[in-house]
């Protein structure tokens, strides 16, 4: 039975054609996603997802526009009884990033290895996301 909402919010980054990119490991679960990761309370959409690129990627963003937001039910690959929304926004940065692979702890204890990775935004891309959401808000751009 889904009984909770898990809003995640993305930021996309683009430079010279490509698109920065992040492959994780969760405890063997390995993905591939957008830079960005959960609402916490009290927080904005736009305050999350530079919170998230400050924590990942150590580089503060500017937010320049929505790019897509979920209409449709999508259940959580992690919690089967959560309710996931994506927010994702486009966004900017001048800072370089220097730091490309991270270790971070879960809120359930779990360690989540990031590595970020500059690659070629086309459509062959699009299906190496691992989720709907990311692959439906980076159509838009083609």
């Amino acid at each position: 039975m889904i009984d909770r909402f898990n809003i995640r919010v993305y930021g996309v980054l683009l430079r010279e054609g490509k698109i920065l990119v992040s492959q994780e490991n969760i405890d063997g679960f390995k993905i591939m996603k957008l830079p960005g990761g959960g609402l916490e309370f009290g927080e904005g959409t736009k305050e999350c997802v530079k919170r998230e690129y400050m924590e990942e990627l150590g580089i503060e963003i500017t937010v320049s526009e929505l790019l897509h937001c979920t209409e449709g039910f999508v259940q959580s690959a992690f919690r089967k009884n959560e309710q996931v929304l994506a927010i994702h926004y486009l966004v900017q940065s001048a800072d370089e990033i220097t730091k490309y692979e991270t270790v971070q702890e879960t809120k359930v204890g779990r360690e989540n290895n990031h590595k970020f990775t500059w690659e070629v935004l086309d459509k062959e891309l699009l299906s190496q996301f691992t989720f709907e959401m990311d692959r439906e808000a980076l159509s838009s751009l083609f």
